[in-house]
């Protein structure tokens, strides 16, 4: 009677030891997937995407059809090369929340992208004053 309530115990034991590895072992790869997906994230944020500027172009004068495709590429590509000198002063939140605005609808705009990291670092409202004066 003895030894059957030690084999008991033993068995209780080692399917508890089983659910304790298994668990440890589904934790440890959520965690793993998780940090990974962060890390994609920061390195995201850490270059400026790569928007197709003619093909947006076209898609946006297609749609207005009152903007020359040789204006819109210039504004493109001269809010590509201000996101070029200015994309470090960013942070990396405003960056992943304007990338993904940027986007909606298929449509990737570095316009909009500019506009909108300026806007969240309040730059949009500066410049518009020094204009206006």
């Amino acid at each position: 009677m003895i030894e059957r309530a030690r084999a008991m115990n033993w068995r209780n034991s080692h399917v508890s030891n089983r659910e304790i590895k298994m668990r440890t072992s589904l934790f440890a790869v959520a965690a793993i997937v998780a940090a990974s997906s962060a890390i994609d994230q920061a390195r995201a944020a850490d270059r400026i995407p790569a928007f197709d500027i003619l093909q947006n172009c076209n898609a946006e004068v297609a749609n207005i059809g009152t903007e020359k495709i040789a204006g819109c590429t210039k504004d493109e590509t001269d809010a590509k090369n201000e996101l070029d000198r200015s994309w470090t002063q960013f942070g990396t939140s405003d960056k992943q929340a304007c990338v993904a605005e940027s986007s909606i609808g298929g449509a990737q705009s570095y316009v909009e992208l500019l506009t909108c990291l300026e806007m969240s670092t309040g730059e949009f409202l500066v410049g518009k004053r020094q204009v206006l004066r």
